[in-house]
């Protein structure tokens, strides 16, 4: 049978605007230029489908009194059956039970009341038409019902700083105007005044800034400086609260290692994002980021080789000296133990390794084909323990894979609920309200956390990151992934913010996660700082004794610090502050408790701390590891 090509005529919406996290009334109306055969469905979306993300709720065609309820009438009488599916997709389904069908110029008129409206701000939201015709494919027809969703209401202001400045030197402030779901008000327009603070609370005025609506909701000052040393911070004074930023660290002279932030998983609509490219670079950059990238799906059916080429061509385009960009795309050899695996290109011509090519299709033979890559290819892997989309560790070369995403939307995967995570790999909850924060069911797969890695002797360095969808801001308290957890965040030990400084960086893992706090964090042991790897054939005084020293200045209240020895807690220290600092001895003996590596002749021991922040958050610094060949 040939199939028709559907097209929607004389398409309305009403209202034109939503604002985000409303209870709203929305009426859509059209009619169609084909026949609608019995049998068939017409499908109204709200949620679902490879880009159309979101968390919008309330939709079912049962009790007018109740929320979202839904009514479609059409020019003519047609016998109609409603089915409403929710969870992963928020839909309604009608079967058309009329046996001479639905007439080509019917008029349908949906009407929906009191529906929930997504918490994201989004222009050109689809509510999409679809429709299956009996024994044909989904027919999406080429224009759909759009709605602005939009925000007005203030409730903070989000100030962005560097962590480690120079005394006298300028930097940059990044002030965000936000509603309560981290959504920028872009036509926020009034004055705010501007603090510096310091830990005792002091506040010495800046400046006032005047925003204007042209700023679509963000300034950014690029001439600020502090003349003394000591930990500060910037604070806006607005509608009659102060809004604090990340801590800074002003010294007198720089040291060879700066702090910078970045993001390196997230998607756009190249595979099953929300956002095109070029608005999820510039939203990476809006929130305050050193450096970033997306890393959409490798599969050919979601992003083809002219996509991949486009997204190199806005990696180049966003790079720059505040700002910097590399490639990578994620390995998503799904449910099968061999990913998934982001993997980021030092230059942007090395070849991309699709999954589901037979060459390419195990972890096994992605590493063959990336060996010859040392230097210039990055594997880390996402998810590591969680059930749907676990690693098997027994594949791996540490020659390209340094580091692993400890943490991201899909919660903690360093160890086991059953071991005591507050945050353990879940999959997605679809709720509204006070239940909505269980998120689901704990879905763990024993063998294939980051601690297991680690105990065989693989030298891995953390970052964390989201996997996000949305592509707005990936760096804050907001939960819009239907019950999945925040996003988190990783920070970078660099000596400048440049390509190569970052990569190296990330090679050498002088970087840690968060779970979205910028926490300050440094750890040393000795003389060795954080992703170090010690031969005790040339330190051997460390085989008896050895100093660990960590520092943490954070924006929240850090709860306690855990000091990790080979996954077990050796130290644990209540801190009930913002900041600490301490030092202690570790004088057992290397060969009392070192293990065995997996894969060689080698004795190793490893040491990082935990950080235990307040609302559920965390941080982890990269391992220091003490190694003796046998």
């Amino acid at each position: 049978m040939e199939e028709l090509e559907i097209k929607l005529q004389n398409l309305k919406v009403e209202p034109k605007c939503v604002n985000v996290r409303t209870l709203s009334d929305i009426s859509i109306n059209f009619s169609v230029n084909q026949d609608i055969p019995n049998g068939s469905s017409i499908i109204f979306r709200f949620r679902g489908g490879r880009n159309n993300k979101n968390d919008w709720y309330y939709l079912q065609p049962y009790d007018p009194q109740m929320k979202g309820y839904v009514k479609l009438s059409l020019s003519s009488q047609v016998k109609l059956v409603p089915a409403l599916i929710s969870g992963k997709e928020l839909l309604i389904k009608y079967i058309v039970c009329e046996e001479s069908g639905i007439k080509a110029g019917t008029v349908f008129e949906l009407n929906v009341f009191k529906t929930l409206v997504q918490s994201l701000v989004e222009q050109n939201k689809k509510v999409e038409v679809l429709i299956k015709l009996r024994n044909q494919k989904l027919v999406t027809p080429d224009i759909c019902p759009i709605i602005n969703v939009i925000n007005k209401k203030f409730d903070h202001v989000t100030i962005i700083c560097p962590s480690i400045v120079s005394a006298n030197k300028e930097f940059k402030i990044l002030i965000r105007v936000e509603d309560k779901f981290n959504n920028l008000i872009k036509n926020f327009s009034d004055n705010i005044q501007l603090y510096k603070s310091t830990n005792s609370k002091d506040r010495d005025y800046i400046a006032s800034l005047e925003f204007k609506e042209e700023n679509e909701g963000i300034f950014k000052k690029y001439d600020f400086k502090i003349s003394e040393s000591g930990t500060y911070s910037i604070e806006a004074f607005y509608n009659g609260s102060y809004f604090k930023s990340n801590p800074i660290i002003c010294i007198d002279e720089l040291n060879e290692k700066k702090l910078f932030w970045g993001y390196i998983h997230g998607h756009s609509n190249k595979s099953d994002g929300m956002r095109d490219v070029e608005e999820y670079f510039k939203n990476l950059i809006n929130a305050g980021l050193n450096f970033g990238t997306v890393t959409d799906h490798d599969h050919k059916w979601e992003t083809s080789d002219e996509d991949f080429e486009e997204i190199k061509r806005t990696v180049k385009k966003y790079h720059s000296a505040e700002f910097v960009s590399f490639f990578g795309y994620e390995y998503g050899y799904w449910y099968t133990g061999y990913g998934d695996i982001c993997i980021y290109h030092y230059d942007e011509d090395l070849p991309i390794l699709r999954s589901d090519v037979n060459k390419y299709n195990s972890t096994k033979k992605l590493i063959k084909n990336l060996k010859s890559h040392n230097g210039k290819v990055l594997l880390i892997a996402h998810h590591t323990a969680l059930r749907p989309g676990y690693r098997n560790w027994d594949y791996f070369d540490n020659s390209i894979e340094k580091l692993v995403e400890i943490y991201s939307t899909w919660g903690n995967q360093e160890y086991s609920y059953k071991d005591g995570n507050p945050l353990p790999p879940r999959y997605k909850f679809f709720g509204y309200g006070k239940y909505a924060r269980k998120r689901g069911p704990i879905l763990e797969k024993s063998g294939s956390f980051v601690q297991d890695a680690l105990k065989r002797g693989y030298k891995l360095g953390f970052t964390a990151g989201g996997d996000d969808h949305f592509g707005i801001y990936p760096s804050g308290p907001g939960d819009p992934d239907n019950g999945i957890y925040p996003s988190g965040i990783m920070a970078v030990w660099a000596k400048q913010l440049t390509k190569e400084s970052i990569w190296n960086a990330l090679l050498n893992r002088r970087c840690y996660g968060s779970t979205g706090p910028r926490v300050i964090i440094e750890f040393h042991l000795a003389q060795f700082f954080m992703g170090d790897i010690i031969d005790l054939e040339v330190f051997s005084q460390l085989q008896s004794k050895r100093e660990i020293i960590v520092k943490v200045i954070s924006p929240i209240k850090i709860d306690k610090v855990e000091i990790i020895r080979n996954n077990s807690i050796y130290k644990t220290f209540d801190v009930n502050s913002t900041r600490t600092e301490f030092n202690l001895i570790d004088d057992e003996n290397f060969e009392e408790f070192s293990l065995t590596h997996t894969n060689s002749k080698e004795k190793f021991a490893f040491y990082y701390p935990r950080i235990i922040l307040e609302d559920e958050n965390m941080a982890w610094a990269s391992p220091i590891w003490l190694i003796n060949k046998l």
